[in-house]
């Protein structure tokens, strides 16, 4: 089973530790956009030799997410406050590919109707999102 996980990019280094740990745990392939397809710009990010959205391809980074999303068995979504553009919007591409969307939504907007309306199952708590997970494999 292989997921996208669509999470906010100021949160990527502490949402890389929990992927890893779930990948190990639960055998699922989780497609991470910042760390699994090869994205030179958060390597130069992360090193300090480049700012955030400085250099990027756009149209490259959007096909090549929106590809991952199609070939994807659905996505996990965090929302956790931090701004995030990307996620809402793999949000609307997985709806339009009729993708299974399971939201992990800590910042207490759970119940926002656009929130509800793109997403197959809301979780408030990670440990039951990761129970979840556990349980499609």
């Amino acid at each position: 089973m292989k997921l996208y996980l669509a999470h906010p990019f100021s949160s990527r280094k502490e949402i890389r530790e929990w992927e890893l740990k779930i990948e190990e745990k639960t055998g699922i392939e989780m497609i991470n956009p910042f760390y699994d397809l090869n994205r030179k710009d958060v390597l130069r990010i992360d090193s300090g030799l480049s700012e955030k959205f400085e250099d990027l391809n756009h149209f490259e980074i959007i096909q090549r997410d929106v590809g991952h999303i199609a070939i994807s068995d659905g996505i996990v979504s965090i929302i956790n406050g931090k701004p995030s553009y990307g996620t809402v919007q793999e949000m609307v591409y997985s709806k339009i590919l009729q993708k299974p969307n399971y939201c992990l939504v800590t910042n207490g907007y759970e119940d926002h109707p656009w929130l509800k309306y793109h997403s197959t199952k809301i979780f408030i708590k990670r440990k039951d999102l990761e129970k979840f997970l556990e349980k499609l494999t």
